[in-house]
């Protein structure tokens, strides 16, 4: 059985937070539930109970593709 590499895993919008900020990307859990709205966000690939889970490699790419186009508009 293969190792499950840690971008792999699925997080949910509390765990987004911590990972913007390791991304020095500070945001609001309002923040999160905006961007969630667009169409470029992540597809919901699951859900917790009342959480839905989201896919930290796909998560990761948008806010890589977010903080590019914010660097462009300054």
């Amino acid at each position: 059985m293969e190792g499950v590499k840690e971008k792999d895993v699925l997080i949910n919008r509390t765990q987004m937070l911590k990972i913007a900020r390791e991304h020095r990307i500070f945001i609001s859990k309002s923040t999160i539930h905006r961007w969630a709205n667009e169409p470029d966000f992540p597809y919901p690939v699951g859900q917790a109970g009342n959480c839905l889970l989201y896919s930290r490699r796909e998560y990761e790419t948008f806010l890589t593709r977010r903080l590019e186009k914010i660097q462009l508009e300054h």
